[in-house]
């Protein structure tokens, strides 16, 4: 077996693993009062949905770059900002998270686009 292959079923593992505690609520996602903290310190919103779910339920003043793409467009995040992560649940940010912290950016996992909405309600 390949280098290659042995990262690609790393990464489609540590994703499974990371989706599975997502489903059964078991991810270490921000708290909304950290969250909110952090958006007005002026942290990014950074959306790691699809492009259709982010299309289908848009989070407003939020980056979407799927999860997938992430690594690839590091270069494209704003410089000398702070990131709030977010998906459907939170499995996939916290992905996004580790991505990004790995590569010297600081972020937290704001959890569901659903969880985000209703910070930016309240502030």
């Amino acid at each position: 077996m390949s280098k290659t292959t042995n990262t690609r079923e790393k990464g489609f593992i540590e994703n499974l693993q990371t989706t599975v505690a997502g489903l059964r609520g078991k991810l270490p996602v921000s708290p909304p009062e950290e969250v909110a903290k952090w958006l007005k310190k002026g942290a990014v919103l950074l959306d790691v949905r699809t492009r259709i779910e982010a299309k289908k339920d848009p989070v407003p003043g939020a980056i979407n770059i799927p999860l997938l793409l992430l690594k690839g467009k590091l270069s494209e995040l704003p410089k000398g900002k702070s990131f709030v992560t977010y998906c459907l649940r939170g499995g996939r940010a916290e992905r996004a998270k580790t991505i990004l912290e790995a590569n010297g950016l600081k972020a937290i996992n704001g959890g569901g686009y659903k969880a985000i909405l209703k910070v930016l309600e309240a502030n």
